[in-house]
């Protein structure tokens, strides 16, 4: 690329970040118009952050521009920016619940997509108290009869389940435990790649009402410590890592 090249660059991704800026959000659906009429490359682009237009523009809840970028190409809400995050990703961390259901409605595929750091959407609800935001994606895995997704592991071997116990989130652990259509589905003694089940979070933790809530319902759905099912695997993994606190 040359000098002039990389001016013109720059100046077309500052002109997007002054769009950004902007108040009224029809001069940033205009704005973005014409940006990608003269630039049709222009939505897929990462800018230096690995943020693309869609990114931006799902994190901030711009509904507007997330309909007319979807316009242009659907699978831009599939886009990987940084760390291998997609416009949802972004949409349920910041909690976006109405960006959240234009992408799921436009492109209900997106809702699989993980992070590098092998994180479902699912995932980051939990691990961000972004509880609406689970509740929208856990109606979409049953449309989509998609609730093994559950089961998924992130890099520590951690299934949403496990999160949850961790944080002591009653609500997401009564979703997947009492709910006729996932409870089978869940795998309630899975263990982590430290070898710990859901139940073994709640161990060396305060104890608090939820805390025994959430044990109640673990022990209803089967579920066992460790060393139980340390005697009937012996070849289980050696852990990875374990579970640091999440901020």
């Amino acid at each position: 690329m040359n000098y002039t090249q990389h001016k013109t660059e720059v100046k077309e991704k500052k002109i997007f970040s002054n769009a950004m800026l902007t108040k009224h959000s029809i001069w940033k659906c205009l704005l973005l118009s014409e940006m990608t009429r003269l630039m049709p490359g222009f939505a897929c682009e990462l800018n230096q952050d690995g943020f693309s237009p869609m990114h931006l523009a799902a994190a901030n809840g711009y509904l507007e521009i997330v309909r007319e970028l979807l316009k242009i190409d659907c699978n831009l809400c599939r886009l990987k920016g940084r760390e291998r995050r997609t416009p949802l990703h972004f949409a349920v961390v910041k909690g976006r619940v109405e960006i959240i259901n234009e992408l799921l409605s436009s492109c209900p595929e997106s809702v699989e997509d993980v992070t590098i750091g092998g994180e479902t959407v699912l995932h980051l609800a939990v691990m961000n108290y972004q509880f609406e935001a689970f509740e929208i994606m856990f109606e979409k895995l049953k449309q989509l009869n998609r609730e093994t997704l559950l089961n998924s592991k992130d890099e520590q071997g951690n299934m949403v389940l496990h999160l949850a116990a961790y944080m002591k989130q009653r609500e997401v652990i009564e979703l997947q435990l009492c709910n006729d259509f996932f409870s089978r589905a869940v795998e309630v003694n899975a263990m982590n790649s430290s070898n710990l089940t859901a139940l073994d979070f709640l161990q060396g933790l305060p104890r608090e009402i939820s805390s025994g809530q959430i044990e109640t319902m673990l022990l209803l759905a089967g579920a066992i410590r460790n060393e139980a099912i340390s005697n009937e695997h012996e070849n289980a993994a050696s852990p990875v890592r374990s579970l640091q606190p999440l901020g």
